[in-house]
C-alpha cells in the first residue's frame, strides 16, 4: 500500500505512515505528531494489546518532556562498547522484549545489538544507517520477526536494509517460514515456534566472538611490530591502532559469519 521508494530517494511525501511503537513515549510522540501536522495522512499503528500491559514496556517522563520527539529507529540501550558487537539483530515491535530477555541471559549477549525499527514507511534509511554504522566490527546482520516470512515487515524492509549493510554482508532472515495463515491457531505450537525462532537468533555466536578475538590479537601484534621497529611517526601509530572492519574496502569476509549464514538457510 505504500509508495515509499526502495532506494530512499523520495521526490514526494509518502502516501501513508506505518509504525510499530514499542514504548509508551514512542506512542505518545506518534499521536502528538499526527495531531500537530497541518496535513494528516493515514497512520497505521501495528501494535498488539500486550504492549499496553507489558511490565518491561515502560518509559521515563523525561522521554516525553521538552526537546523529545518520535524516533523512527531505537538503538540497543544495553550496548556500552559498540566495537565489541559482532551480530546486529533488527526487529520491529514487541518481539524486541522477548529477544532482549534472552540476550540478558546469554553468556555472549554483550556481543549482540538489538535495533528496533519503529517506523516502516517512510522507511528510516538515514537513521538506520547511522545506527548500524557504529557497529563497525559487526559481521552478521539478522532480521527477526515472529510472523511468517511472507507476512510481517520482512518482504518490505529486507531490500531497503540490504542497501545499508557493509560490502559482502547479507541480511539473514530468522522467523517462521512462508505460510498461508499468520499463525498456527494452536497455542502450544505457537509458543514452541516462538521460542525456537527467538533462540535461533543467538546461534553461532561463539564463532563470531572468536573472530573478534583473532582480530584483536592481530591488532596488538601489529602494534608490537610497529614499536619494535624504528621510531614511527604519530600518524602511523594511530593508523595501527585502528582495526580493519567490514565497513572498509579491504576488510575480509568472516568465515564464521558465512558459516552462520549457511546454517540459517538450511
Amino acid at each position: 500500500l505504500s509508495n515509499d521508494p526502495v532506494d530512499g530517494h523520495r521526490t514526494h511525501a509518502p502516501n501513508i505512515y506505518v509504525t510499530y511503537p514499542s514504548t509508551p513515549a514512542q506512542f505518545f510522540h506518534l499521536m502528538r505528531r499526527q495531531m500537530k501536522r497541518n496535513f494528516r495522512k493515514p497512520l497505521f499503528v501495528a501494535g498488539p494489546k500486550t504492549l499496553l500491559r507489558l511490565a518491561s514496556a515502560t518509559s521515563a517522563l523525561s522521554e516525553m518532556g521538552p526537546g523529545t520527539q518520535f524516533r523512527p529507529v531505537l538503538d540497543d540501550p544495553a550496548i556500552n562498547e559498540p566495537h565489541t558487537v559482532k551480530r546486529v539483530i533488527i526487529v520491529s515491535g514487541k518481539v524486541y522484549y522477548d529477544v532482549a530477555k534472552l540476550k540478558s541471559e546469554h553468556p555472549l549477549g554483550s556481543h549482540v545489538a538489538i535495533v528496533r525499527v519503529e517506523e516502516l514507511t517512510p522507511f528510516p534509511h538515514e537513521d538506520l544507517y547511522k545506527t548500524i554504522a557504529q557497529y563497525r566490527n559487526a559481521s552478521d546482520f539478522v532480521w527477526l520477526q515472529e510472523e511468517p516470512r511472507n507476512a510481517g515487515a520482512y518482504m518490505f524492509a529486507a531490500p531497503r536494509i540490504q542497501r545499508l549493510l557493509p560490502k559482502h554482508a547479507e541480511l539473514r532472515y530468522v522467523g517462521r517460514p512462508e505460510c498461508a495463515a499468520v499463525c498456527s491457531g494452536i497455542e502450544t505450537q505457537q509458543a514452541a515456534e516462538h521460542t525456537q525462532l527467538t533462540t535461533q537468533a543467538f546461534e553461532g555466536l561463539r564463532g563470531l566472538v572468536a573472530d573478534l578475538v583473532i582480530d584483536t590479537i592481530g591488532i596488538h601484534h601489529g602494534q608490537r611490530q610497529q614499536l619494535s621497529k624504528k621510531p614511527a611517526s604519530a600518524s602511523s601509530v594511530i593508523s595501527a591502532r585502528v582495526p580493519s572492519h567490514r565497513w572498509s574496502n579491504s576488510s575480509p569476509m568472516y568465515a564464521a559469519a558465512a558459516a552462520a549464514a549457511q546454517s540459517g538457510e538450511q
